[in-house]
């Protein structure tokens, strides 16, 4: 078994290669941004429902891998504690702990791919643009994603980073390999 702990900013890719990794490997896609979304529709506030996003996202990975899945946990990986809470999940159910940070540089591209892709409620509809729970204020996004790209949690070996700029079907064998036991 594995858990894939997926990291990169807004827009890079993450999603996508966790589908892949689903599709692929027949394993669980535990997804922030999905839970977030919900409990924001049960009405709980912004900041509540990051914490509770959280805590459910670790025990969803939890329950799965106790019940032998597979799982990718799709956020993104600014903070320590999410690094260490994706590996003591794995070494807690006898998983491999792997890590896929998806890379993006390019702003006008990542600005392309927010635009263009479903949207949940979390999600930014722009570079420029905040979720509507944060507020509609247009925003200058630029600063805000370089520096999360400063911010990105790593473990300190055995992880791969794609570069999203490329062709997503060059990436496949990478994925592969990586994951392979």
């Amino acid at each position: 078994m594995f858990l894939l702990q997926m990291s990169g900013v807004p827009g890079a890719g993450k999603s996508t290669v966790a589908a892949h990794v689903v599709a692929t490997y027949g394993a669980v896609a535990v997804d922030y941004d999905v839970i977030k979304s919900a409990i924001l529709d049960a009405g709980f506030d912004l900041t509540s429902s990051t914490k509770a996003a959280y805590e459910t996202m670790y025990a969803m990975a939890r329950h799965f891998l106790a019940q032998g899945h597979d799982v990718a946990m799709d956020s993104p990986c600014f903070w320590p504690r999410i690094l260490d809470e994706g590996m003591s999940i794995a070494a807690a159910h006898g998983a491999r702990y792997k890590y896929i940070e998806c890379q993006i540089s390019d702003l006008n591209l990542l600005d392309e791919r927010l635009r263009r892709r479903p949207r949940l409620r979390t999600h930014r509809p722009a570079l420029d643009i905040l979720p509507p729970d944060v507020g509609a204020d247009r925003e200058d996004g630029a600063p805000l994603f370089r520096e999360w790209m400063t911010r990105i949690q790593r473990p300190a070996d055995n992880y791969l980073q794609l570069d999203m700029h490329r062709p997503f079907a060059d990436l496949i064998p990478e994925i592969a390999a990586y994951l392979k036991p």
